[in-house]
């Protein structure tokens, strides 16, 4: 099945986590670095959206698919909830799926659609189905696992600022990391 999904919002990352609370855990008292501290938290919260194939903060996005199936699963979450499902009845025409015709698991992790009666997609157009949904972690109840390992990342970013330090022993990011992060991983 091929898909392609693209936000169509953004979200401010001060409102995930401030550089108040990560100054607070670098143990920096001075705002000389405060423009690096949020480039670093920014990264950090990228790299858990990537890993995760989740969204800190909700956004809305449209999922991409060239047909209907009989059941597909949404590869991001948590899927707050889905606003609705278009198609291409021909080239320049766009309907709209009734919602008696569908069912959305949202407590399945990835969330799920299943179609009851899947309408015919017009041939000759890629993307002919387009779903309509919000995704991510409500600003605030984005889970203190995942806050901790931004806290962690950016810490160690800040520490190691090098890719290489010539001397000394430098090790990875602690395997750590990973057991904040997995247990809210979207696999699909």
């Amino acid at each position: 099945m091929a898909y392609s999904i693209q936000k169509t919002s953004a979200v401010t990352t001060s409102n995930v986590i401030t550089t108040a609370d990560l100054k607070a855990h670098l143990r920096v008292d001075h705002s000389d670095e405060d423009t690096l501290i949020e480039a670093l938290r920014d990264a950090a919260i990228e790299t858990v959206n990537n890993y995760c194939n989740t969204n800190l903060g909700d956004v809305t996005a449209v999922m991409y698919l060239d047909q209907f199936y009989a059941h597909w699963e949404i590869p991001v979450g948590p899927v707050i909830s889905i606003s609705s499902i278009t198609f291409n009845t021909d080239v320049a025409t766009v309907a709209t799926l009734d919602t008696g015709n569908y069912y959305v698991d949202t407590v399945r992790k990835p969330a799920r659609i299943s179609i009851i009666n899947a309408p015919q997609v017009y041939d000759y157009v890629h993307n002919g189905v387009q779903v309509n949904f919000s995704y991510g972690f409500l600003e605030a109840e984005v889970p203190k696992p995942l806050l901790h390992a931004i806290r962690l990342m950016v810490g160690h970013w800040y520490e190691q600022r090098q890719q290489v330090v010539v001397g000394t022993i430098v090790a990875n990011l602690p395997l750590g990391i990973y057991s904040l992060l997995n247990p809210y991983r979207v696999f699909s």
